[in-house]
């Protein structure tokens, strides 16, 4: 999976954390002063992009945020509309049960 995401070193050490196998390259300039190239070998989006909304910068990254502002037209019912607010659907419900099963197993340990 490619992405090029808009953040800066925080995002891009988080990712790293989370795959080893990142590979990042500064993609900065004049008017992006904190972007960078992100290849994920053999991850998916269905892995990647439900993390990032979890952790909480999945609008830098450009794939997710053109797929997101897609919804915008009015056809948002139909193909390929229906197909991206499905595939976006997926993610954030993937992201939420995630964050609610790090809750419900830490409840405890925090008491």
């Amino acid at each position: 999976m490619y992405e090029l995401i808009y953040a800066g070193g925080e995002v891009e050490n988080l990712i790293r954390k989370r795959y080893p196998n990142a590979v990042t390259k500064d993609a900065s300039d004049y008017i992006h002063t904190e972007r960078f190239e992100c290849e994920l070998p053999n991850v998916d989006k269905e892995d990647f992009y439900p993390w990032a909304i979890r952790e909480g910068f999945a609008e830098t990254c450009l794939g997710f945020s053109i797929l997101l502002n897609s919804l915008k037209f009015p056809e948002a019912k139909e193909y390929p509309h229906k197909e991206t607010k499905e595939k976006l659907e997926r993610w954030i419900t993937k992201a939420k049960e995630t964050v609610n099963e790090y809750i419900s197993k830490n409840e405890h340990t925090n008491h």
